[in-house]
């Protein structure tokens, strides 16, 4: 079967490799139809690695297909899967998984639908931790896919303002239209604008919840900090680099903050949650994908997402292309 490999630093290749062994017990194999890329993806493919080739399959999390073969008592031959590989090993074309990485899709949602609850589910349990967020003014930093997300669920869940920032002028031209109430640019180093604007729009309060949705090495803890309000609470929700220097934490102690994080033990549940979401038209996925592929233009897909190519958000990988 066909997979694909990182074999040097922005170089991503299919390559012939065995199909999975026969299932063992709980655990089925799946073929994939819909993959989408998603922002902890990219790091393996454009910051360099300590050696290549990375392991085949790498990296892909996010999969929609149907099962060939089971041996699990909770899911049979033909049914239509979310996908969730350990280890991000999911960019093939078979996957071996446990019943436990999978969740039903619901027979009206389509693959490109189904797909994004995925993220959506992220974005719900990272909320569950906030007691709660209505009627709460809230930052979110970074519209990136995941920032417009939180927009739509914020908005869905009752929030009073929503404020997206990002430092990119075509994905704060999106915020409104996923959910924020505001939108603008971060335009000075160290957001000094960004903070003056907040101040005016919540009148000199700041936000109540302030969401990280940036991470990596672009992350803006700092920023995040600054934009919360006296004992207001700060989510970090964007992947950190391994170290992060240069971190402020004198605000996080002088206001009081609450710093939440979120990476959830089962997400399957929220899964549940955001595709009866999307189903019942509350929130509405399909203007999230933009760009698809076929399995056999993986490394354009790759570059399409890493460079942000033509206002591109989620970059989806058809596998039953040519």
């Amino acid at each position: 079967m066909k997979a694909a490999q990182i074999k040097a630093l922005g170089r991503i290749e299919l390559v012939d490799t065995a199909p999975p062994r026969e299932p063992h017990p709980g655990e089925v194999v799946v073929a994939a139809e819909t993959g989408c890329l998603c922002g902890s993806d990219i790091p393996f493919f454009s910051e360099p690695q300590p050696s290549y080739p990375l392991p085949v399959g790498l990296s892909l999390h996010e999969i929609i297909g149907r099962i060939t073969t089971s041996a699990s008592p909770r899911f049979a031959v033909g049914d239509r899967v979310l996908a969730m590989p350990l280890g991000l090993l999911g960019c093939a074309e078979h996957l071996l998984i446990g019943d436990d990485r999978l969740v039903a899709i619901d027979a009206a949602l389509s693959n490109e639908a189904a797909v994004v609850s995925q993220p959506m589910a992220t974005v719900f349990s990272a909320l569950s931790t906030i007691p709660s967020v209505t009627g709460l003014n809230v930052a979110v930093v970074g519209q990136g896919p995941i920032g417009l997300l939180f927009n739509a669920c914020l908005s869905h869940l009752g929030a009073s303002r929503i404020i997206g920032i990002d430092v990119r002028d075509a994905r704060v031209a999106r915020s409104c239209e996923f959910g924020a109430t505001d939108a603008f640019v971060i335009r000075e180093a160290g957001g000094r604008d960004t903070i003056a604007r907040v101040a005016e729009l919540t009148g000199g309060v700041m936000a109540d919840l302030v969401v990280e949705a940036v991470g990596h090495e672009e992350q803006q803890f700092n920023l995040a900090t600054a934009l919360a309000r006296n004992k207001g609470r700060v989510l970090f929700f964007g992947i950190p680099p391994d170290r992060m220097d240069g971190i402020a934490f004198d605000p996080v102690v002088r206001k009081s903050l609450t710093i939440h994080t979120s990476v959830p033990e089962d997400l399957r549940p929220f899964v549940a949650i955001a595709q009866r979401a999307i189903k019942q038209g509350r929130i509405d996925p399909s203007r999230l994908v933009t760009h698809r592929f076929p399995f056999a233009d993986v490394q354009k897909a790759f570059e399409t997402y890493r460079d942000r190519r033509d206002g591109s958000l989620k970059v989806v990988i058809d596998f039953g292309r040519t």
